[in-house]
């Protein structure tokens, strides 16, 4: 068992015994064919790194389910949340900026601005100078519930962080901020 992950080590899946309890001598095909397939998924098993990797994905996942739940008191998802955060802090300012950060396709986040549009949290505006391009704007009433949704998304991170003393975030955030680092790296090179 892995200490930093909480899954078996692919020597450890190796080195497991036979199988014991109930079914597990009533022999047979279908007895060879269970054991032929764990062999192939020991062989097969993520290594440690990849384990990483889905943790934080489930990490991640955990954090945007609940903070969908508590943003639904306000008729939004977290996504949508994101959206209006990006604007307001000028981060983005096109559909097309939010597609890149966010990691959507362009037509679904046109259906995610027309639903924000329907709820009079932003606008659309042309380009004065290329009209082609289409600026997003959030609305007053969007500005004044962005203090609500912060608030919402701080207490589901405080939530999520319950039981980590300070010196254990600065580590995380230390972590994670050089992954993203060496990422980005790799993806410049």
């Amino acid at each position: 068992m892995d200490s930093r992950t909480h899954m078996k080590t692919p020597a450890a899946r190796k080195t497991e015994g036979p199988r014991t309890g109930p079914g597990a001598a009533s022999g047979g095909r279908a007895d060879s064919a269970r054991a032929e397939a764990g062999r192939a998924l020991a062989e097969n098993a993520p290594d440690d790194e990849l384990a990483v990797g889905m943790l934080i994905g489930r990490a991640r996942s955990t954090l945007l389910t609940n903070l969908d739940a508590e943003l639904e008191q306000y008729g939004l998802s977290g996504v949508q949340y994101a959206v209006l955060k990006h604007l307001a802090d000028g981060t983005a300012l096109t559909a097309v900026d939010l597609s890149r950060l966010l990691h959507y396709d362009t037509g679904s986040m046109t259906r995610m601005l027309d639903r924000l549009e329907e709820k009079a949290l932003l606008r659309r505006e042309r380009g004065k100078e290329d009209r082609r391009v289409v600026y997003l704007r959030i609305t007053p009433a969007a500005r004044a519930l962005l203090p609500k949704l912060r608030a919402a998304g701080a207490r589901v991170l405080d939530r999520g962080l319950a039981g980590f003393n300070g010196s254990e975030i600065d580590a995380l955030k230390g972590y994670l901020s050089r992954m993203i680092h060496n990422g980005q790296r790799a993806h410049e090179d």
